[in-house]
């Protein structure tokens, strides 16, 4: 039995318990058993570790392709689905391993992986979450970006300044799935409630016009540009990096999806160092002109001497 199998048995014997406590009364023998049992069950869900957050969302929607709590055009279901769960498998590729590509496979998204769990009540619901999995570390991270996810849905229905700062969160490549989900909500006149660990939004279907307008106008611009500077250090774990140019920028962002292990260690020995980095920047622009910058470092050189950078 897995921790979590544990966890929720002993949670469901307390349950258990605290019913048939109610049935017994003040009996003089059930009573004190059945509270001891319960102090038993108590105790020993306290030296279980603590879970992580369950990577769960469940996408509510009304409207056009819904009949009530009865049924939702299966159509429908299957292609917002289809959309949402490459923006899940695209942010959590970019969270745990850096940049992530244009196109071509994303590392790790085998364990982004979600199931349809639930239809839940309210409107119609879809239910997503993950399958058990002893894999605390990518739970919280998988539980992490749904909620990223759900704050970038919340903000495209909000104004040009929120989603901006939202975007700051995911992966440029998040965006023309972003376009797609809403799309296919728009068309169908839908409205829609998401809810993903405490954080819950909701979009009527003039907000959901609103962001797929939003989010059709916002422009990426990419460019591989060479800076000098100083590299302040990257992480293997993250596959994240720090860089202060020679102008006092402050550069962060992930390593190019094909440096390697090697070469980012050998990338880790110029901590500190003046260097030259090469970068792939990815401008993205509101309808507003409102702009954030993301980048991804390429190749790294050492310069000789601090001369070189002036």
């Amino acid at each position: 039995m897995s921790l979590r199998e544990r966890r929720e048995f002993i949670q469901s014997q307390i349950l258990e318990t605290n019913r048939l406590l109610e049935l017994t009364g003040d009996h003089p023998l059930m009573t004190p058993a059945l509270q001891q049992r319960k102090e038993e069950f108590e105790e020993e869900l306290k030296t279980l570790p603590v879970p992580s957050k369950q990577p769960r969302t469940v996408l509510f929607f009304a409207g056009g392709p819904v009949l009530g709590t009865r049924g939702i055009d299966a159509q429908f279901a299957s292609t917002v689905i289809d959309h949402f769960l490459q923006m899940v498998k695209t942010q959590y590729s970019a969270t745990k391993h850096g940049a992530v590509g244009q196109r071509g496979i994303r590392r790790g998204e085998s364990e982004a992986r979600l199931m349809l769990t639930g239809l839940p009540r309210g409107s119609f619901g879809l239910e997503l979450s993950q399958p058990a999995s002893e894999d605390f570390l990518a739970s919280e991270q998988l539980s992490n970006v749904l909620v990223e996810l759900t704050k970038v849905i919340e903000s495209a229905g909000k104004d040009d300044e929120s989603f901006a700062f939202a975007l700051d969160e995911v992966s440029p490549r998040v965006l023309p799935r972003l376009k797609d989900f809403f799309k296919v909500i728009s068309d169908s006149n839908a409205r829609m409630r998401v809810v993903s660990g405490d954080l819950e939004c909701q979009l009527d279907s003039q907000s959901v016009g609103q962001a797929f307008e939003r989010v059709s106008a916002t422009d990426t611009k990419d460019e591989i540009v060479e800076v000098r500077g100083i590299f302040r250090g990257a992480t293997l774990d993250t596959w994240r990096f720090d860089f202060r140019s020679e102008d006092g920028r402050n550069i962060s962002g992930g390593l190019g999806q094909d440096v390697t292990d090697d070469q980012a260690l050998v990338m880790i020995h110029l901590t500190e160092k003046p260097c030259v980095a090469k970068l792939h920047q990815t401008q993205v622009t509101t309808r507003r002109g409102i702009s954030r910058n993301r980048w991804e470092l390429i190749e790294l050189w050492e310069v000789p001497d601090i001369a070189r950078l002036q």
